[in-house]
């Protein structure tokens, strides 16, 4: 939808909702990349409970994020519009709102720095997981090379289970 140097009353309302949406949303993408940068920390350090307390606050947050970016949608597709042009149009200051797009821009960069840093986490999560299913395999008395190697399915799609254990215990 173009909009004209004299822009409606309804078009003005409507720029000024969907910048105060997008403000809503740097908040909360800003608050999750705090809790990521806490979820690193807690993992580095192994702190359980804090870990614990740190992924509930991280899936509020995306909650969060998720109702706002529902918001935004519903508020371009009433002003008939993409984010694109929006964009487009604040990109002319006779025509649009100047903040529009730096708060855009700094959403996407922020937005990338959560991707990057959850993809760390997971990285560390994942380590974690395979020490500590290598460590209980030696308690089992599983050969470190046989759980080290890949995990086998049969045709129903469940695990094959080697028949070769050295039990560290007996009971």
């Amino acid at each position: 939808m173009a909009m004209n140097a004299a822009a409606s009353p309804q078009q003005s309302i409507n720029q000024q909702e969907l910048s105060a949406l997008l403000q809503r949303e740097l908040n909360q993408v800003r608050n999750l990349l705090h809790c990521l940068e806490q979820e690193y920390a807690a993992l580095a350090e192994r702190q359980t409970t804090t870990l614990e307390e740190v992924v509930k606050n991280k899936q509020k947050t995306i909650g969060q994020l998720e109702q706002i970016g529902r918001e935004r949608d519903r508020l371009l597709a009433s002003m008939n519009t993409t984010i694109q042009q929006q964009l487009a149009e604040a990109s002319d200051p006779a025509k649009g709102e100047s903040s529009l797009a730096a708060r855009w821009n700094e959403l996407v960069v922020l937005a990338e720095k959560c991707q990057e840093m959850n993809r760390i986490n997971g990285s560390i999560v994942d380590l974690v997981s395979r020490q500590s299913r290598h460590a209980l395999d030696i308690l089992r008395g599983i050969s470190p090379q046989l759980s080290s190697s890949p995990e086998l399915y049969d045709r129903t799609g469940y695990k094959t289970i080697s028949s070769e254990t050295h039990t560290l215990t007996k009971a």
